[in-house]
């Protein structure tokens, strides 16, 4: 692994760990039914929306599930450098922006109210995509264009 990919992965170790423990503390006031810390009303609104349950499950608990699994790889990566390891990251980002950009539509145009948290959880998963993304053909040895 090349020194740019050793940072590169540190930074989504890091943005995932954020991410988990936004996750957890979000998880936590809907399993308990109790409200969060919040900058507008917004966070309880989508708490208590039957919208932001998935086939029965918090939404939060997905992304709780998605930031462990890319823990769990970015420290795999650095003991064991391997390709699919990188393709299975890409493929936990892609599938979690895919998800955030779901929910994000749902709380703007069915819920009616945005989370804070959902919303800097949204902006942490886009980051990693777009690290993990950058990462990706930095191994393939690929260079993308950059002003």
């Amino acid at each position: 692994m090349t020194e740019k990919q050793k940072k590169l992965n540190r930074v989504v170790f890091i943005l995932s760990l954020v991410g988990l423990f936004i996750a957890i503390y979000v998880l936590q006031s809907f399993l308990r039914q109790s409200s969060i810390v919040c900058v507008n009303e917004g966070c309880e609104l989508v708490r208590k929306s039957p919208h932001s349950y998935l086939l029965g499950i918090p939404v939060p608990g997905f992304g709780a599930v998605g930031y462990f699994l890319l823990i769990v790889l970015s420290i795999l990566k650095t003991a064991k450098n391997s390709r699919w390891i990188s393709r299975c990251m890409l493929g936990i980002a892609s599938f979690g922006i895919a998800f955030v950009a779901w929910f994000t539509y749902t709380e703007v145009f069915i819920i009616k109210a945005l989370c804070t948290w959902c919303v800097i959880s949204a902006v942490i998963m886009y980051s990693i995509f777009f690290l993990l993304l950058k990462s990706y053909f930095v191994e393939k040895g690929e260079k993308i264009y950059e002003r």
